[in-house]
């Protein structure tokens, strides 16, 4: 082992110091090594994606509300649902209006925004076409239905009207 002395700021302290409350028994020092571990882990996972992304996962996966689904086993599931029941792409859209108050509540009101977020789900790739049109290309084209219903939802009590159509494999979405 080799000795290391540095001064921390205040913030960095007080960040040790809730360390310290949650994890009784650790030491100021043995806090820092787990610091050290996690950067590692950190510059690791950022070769694969981005820190927004990695932010993104965790909120969407940490409470259990979403998961994580193969797209074949999703572009099973939408080849087998197939026009699907008028109740169905009715909850399709109430979850969609029920994900926009969400997003609302955590900052995210620009469509820009809620597009980039949602793209982390990997349902599609996002294309900005202007500041007022996108592209949303399917990653399953089956699911075109799904994801227009979804953000119909999503932008029925968005301020502004919002247009969405439905192309082969791409959904496009315009500020009117």
């Amino acid at each position: 082992m080799e000795r290391l002395s540095i001064s921390l700021d205040n913030e960095c302290i007080k960040i040790i110091e809730n360390c310290l409350q949650k994890h009784c028994g650790s030491s100021k020092a043995d806090i820092i090594r787990k610091a050290l571990q996690n950067l590692k882990l950190y510059e690791k996972l950022q070769e694969k994606t981005s820190l927004e992304n990695i932010d993104a996962y965790i909120k969407y996966l940490a409470k259990m509300e979403h998961m994580i689904i193969d797209i074949a086993h999703c572009k099973s599931i939408f080849e087998e649902i197939g026009e699907g029941s008028e109740e169905f792409w009715k909850k399709v859209h109430d979850i969609g209006v029920e994900h926009y108050r969400e997003f609302s509540d955590r900052g995210i009101k620009n469509i820009r925004k809620i597009l980039k977020y949602i793209e982390k789900t990997n349902w599609y790739q996002l294309n900005v076409d202007t500041e007022n049109s996108y592209t949303l290309i399917l990653t399953v084209s089956e699911s075109s239905k799904f994801v227009k219903t979804f953000f119909e939802g999503v932008f029925y009590n968005y301020p502004k009207d919002v247009e969405i159509t439905e192309e082969f494999k791409k959904i496009r979405i315009r500020v009117i």
